[in-house]
C-alpha cells in the first residue's frame, strides 16, 4: 500500500524513510501544494485507505482542517520529534486519527494504520470470521478451515480490500485504485478478475464445503460472504434497492 508523506525538512526526510523502511508501505512524498490543490487530483475510488503522514510543522492544524473540509477520509497521522500533549490534543481535535512521537518503526506504523482502517470499515478486532475463512487485518495471510492459505503479495492486497468491506459489495474500480492506483505501470483492469479467480480457486480447494466465498455481483463488484446466508443476501439486496422496496424484501427473506 502507498502512503502520502509530508516532511518539509530535507535533512529529516531520509532518516524518516529509513525508520519506516520495514512497513511494507510505499511512500509518496508530497509538497505543500498537495494540501492546497493536488489532493483533489489524487482522489480516486480506492484512495481513501491510503494514510497521510504529516511531520509536525507550523501549518499542521491548517493542513488537517483543509483535508477534512475537502471531504478527505484518509487516515491522518501526525509525526512529532518530541512529546507535546497539548499539540497532540489539538491535532486530534482538528481531525487527525493518531499523533505519534518519533522514532517510529515501520511495523508500528503499519499496525496503527491497520487499526484505523479496520475501525473505519466497522471491524473492532484484528480479524473477522467469514464462513470458513478467518481474515486478518495485520498483513497476515487468511486461514481457511483453520489452515493458512498462501497468497501472493498482490493476491493478499486484493483479498484484504474485499475482506475489509465484507459483507458489503466492493467495486472492481475501488479494488484497482487501492492496489494499482499509484503504480508507475498500471495494467488493464481485467487483471483484477484474474486475481479474483485465483483467490476463489484457492479458497474453494481448502473449504470443507468447496465454497469459494467470493461472490461476483454482476455490474457492481465482489462480495466476501459464506454460502447460502439469508441475512447476507438481505444486506446485499438492501444496498441496491430503494427504501420503498426494502419493507417488502424484508418480509420475503
Amino acid at each position: 500500500m502507498h502512503y502520502y508523506l509530508y516532511e518539509p525538512r530535507a535533512k529529516h526526510l531520509q532518516g524518516l524513510l529509513a525508520e519506516l523502511d520495514d512497513s511494507d508501505l510505499d511512500p509518496v512524498s508530497v509538497s505543500e501544494d498537495f494540501f492546497e490543490r493536488e489532493f483533489d487530483l489524487a482522489e480516486s475510488d480506492g484512495s481513501s485507505d491510503r494514510p497521510i503522514l504529516l511531520s509536525e510543522n507550523p501549518k499542521t492544524l491548517d493542513y488537517i482542517a483543509s483535508l477534512r473540509q475537502s471531504g478527505c477520509r484518509n487516515p491522518i497521522l501526525v509525526l512529532r520529534d518530541e512529546r507535546d500533549p497539548e499539540a497532540a490534543m489539538a491535532a486530534l481535535d482538528a481531525g487527525a486519527d493518531d499523533d505519534v512521537v518519533r522514532p517510529l518503526s515501520g511495523a508500528e506504523l503499519r499496525a496503527r494504520v491497520n487499526a484505523i482502517k479496520r475501525r473505519f470499515h466497522g471491524h473492532a478486532a484484528g480479524s473477522v470470521q467469514i464462513g470458513d475463512i478467518t481474515a486478518y487485518f495485520d498483513g497476515r495471510d487468511p486461514d481457511v478451515a483453520g489452515e493458512p492459505m498462501k497468497l501472493s503479495q498482490r493476491e493478499l492486497a486484493i483479498f484484504q480490500q474485499i475482506a475489509l468491506a465484507s459483507p458489503r459489495v466492493v467495486s472492481k474500480s475501488v479494488i484497482y485504485d487501492a492496489v494499482y492506483g499509484m503504480a508507475e505501470e498500471q495494467p488493464f483492469d481485467k487483471v483484477i478478475d484474474v486475481y479474483i479467480c485465483r483467490i476463489r480457486k484457492k479458497i474453494e480447494e481448502m473449504s470443507p464445503a468447496s465454497d469459494p466465498h467470493i461472490r461476483t455481483i454482476r455490474g457492481r463488484g465482489y462480495q466476501l460472504v459464506p454460502q447460502d446466508k439469508p441475512e447476507i443476501a438481505r444486506i446485499a439486496l438492501r444496498q441496491r434497492m430503494p427504501a420503498s422496496a426494502q419493507v417488502v424484501q424484508e418480509a420475503q427473506l
